[in-house]
């Protein structure tokens, strides 16, 4: 797991202990004599401790959700593929588009505010990961062209038509130029 994943976890878990208790988690001295605990066994408790946190209007109020799914648009332009992801407070280095077996699968991250004092009186806005995975239902290329502007990905595929015609009217460096 991503070393900035297991920090934004933490930050989660004291966005919900300052919910619950109204203070700061005390800093816990490491254990020597214990085993640390397994990747598996963190994600599980932060998961439990999630859903717990869900369960209290209060609670849920307070503290903005960890992972998400961000809302998306697909247009068909011409013959592409067109499709707006709402990532707002995303940075392009967090985002991953990939295209592979006619899946397109969007995922990054969301950075919380890391190292505020500030303590959340109300939280709706999610941070954390965020995963969507759409399934291209005409022939594309497997080559996204991705953007990011004011919170808004866009995602162009182009159509294996399309992609041909450019490639066509492309001379390669070995063709000789008229």
């Amino acid at each position: 797991m991503h070393p900035e994943l297991i920090e934004i976890m933490r930050d989660q878990v004291c966005t919900i202990y300052r919910a619950v208790t109204g203070a700061d988690l005390p800093t816990a001295e490491p254990a020597t004599s214990e085993a640390e605990p397994s990747l598996e066994e963190i994600t599980r408790s932060f998961a439990e401790l999630e859903a717990l946190a869900r369960t209290s209007p209060v609670l849920s109020e307070r503290v903005p959700p960890f992972s998400f799914t961000p809302p998306l648009d697909v247009f068909l332009d011409g013959e592409d593929l067109l499709i707006e992801v709402a990532v707002p407070g995303v940075e392009r280095k967090d985002v991953t588009v990939e295209c592979a077996d006619g899946t397109l699968v969007i995922s990054g991250i969301r950075r919380g505010h890391r190292g505020s004092q500030e303590r959340p009186y109300s939280g709706e806005i999610p941070y954390g990961p965020f995963y969507r995975a759409l399934r291209v239902p005409l022939p594309m290329s497997s080559e996204p062209t991705v953007g990011l502007d004011r919170g808004l990905l866009r995602v162009r595929l182009m159509s294996l038509a399309t992609n041909k015609q450019t490639q066509e009217a492309t001379p390669s460096p070995s063709q000789p130029q008229p």
